[in-house]
């Protein structure tokens, strides 16, 4: 099914899948996540689509910024801002970079913060 929506939308499933919709890109996804989309406002496409949003959805940071962040949360120390392992929480890193930073993306900015 291809669905649209018109602002930012996050579809979660009981089974902790989660899929964010940007405003006016179009996505392809299964009938079970199209339809809750649905029901959230999204709305289903057969072609093209040419959907003008309220506002632009923020591109992802550059590499150099999320190092950035994560050198910013090295400084500050605080330790309700890392897991047990001695990595930053996801929550932290996305508030931080304003937006939800993928799993490989946080890991390898990290990385290189330490290695910086």
């Amino acid at each position: 099914m291809k669905v649209v929506s018109e602002q930012e939308l996050r579809v979660a499933l009981t089974s902790g899948a989660v899929v964010l919709f940007h405003p006016g890109v179009e996505r392809q996804v299964s009938e079970e996540i199209g339809l809750i989309a649905l029901q959230m406002g999204a709305k289903q496409t057969s072609g093209p689509v040419e959907v003008v949003a309220d506002k632009d959805y923020e591109t992802p940071a550059e590499p150099n910024q999320l190092v950035e962040v994560m050198q910013e949360l090295i400084t500050e120390g605080d330790p309700d801002n890392f897991k047990a392992d001695g990595t930053p929480k996801a929550a932290v890193v996305n508030k931080a970079a304003g937006r939800t930073v993928a799993a490989d993306e946080r890991a390898a900015a990290w990385e290189t913060a330490l290695n910086s």
